[in-house]
């Protein structure tokens, strides 16, 4: 099992499959008192960390297993079988 190379592009498109970009930019910046998650950024970090912990789940309106929920599907397209 090998992680896949993805860009910001990748995660930002994935949100927006997903329906949840604007909840995940309303946690992260409440969170983390951001006002930009950029590409250079998210070249910064590693692609499953900013997911897994760029909020605390349980601390927005969606809750903790929706964005398991979201996060699994990330894990399946950023690992590759």
């Amino acid at each position: 099992m090998g992680l896949r190379v993805v860009t910001y592009h990748d995660f930002r498109s994935f949100l927006r499959a997903e329906g949840c970009a604007a909840a995940f930019d309303r946690a992260f910046y409440d969170h983390n008192d951001a006002t930009l998650l950029d590409e250079a950024l998210w070249e910064a970090g590693d692609a499953e960390y900013i997911f897994g912990h760029a909020f605390d789940w349980t601390a927005t309106p969606e809750g903790r297993d929706y964005w398991r929920a979201v996060d699994h599907r990330w894990n399946e397209l950023i690992y590759r079988k």
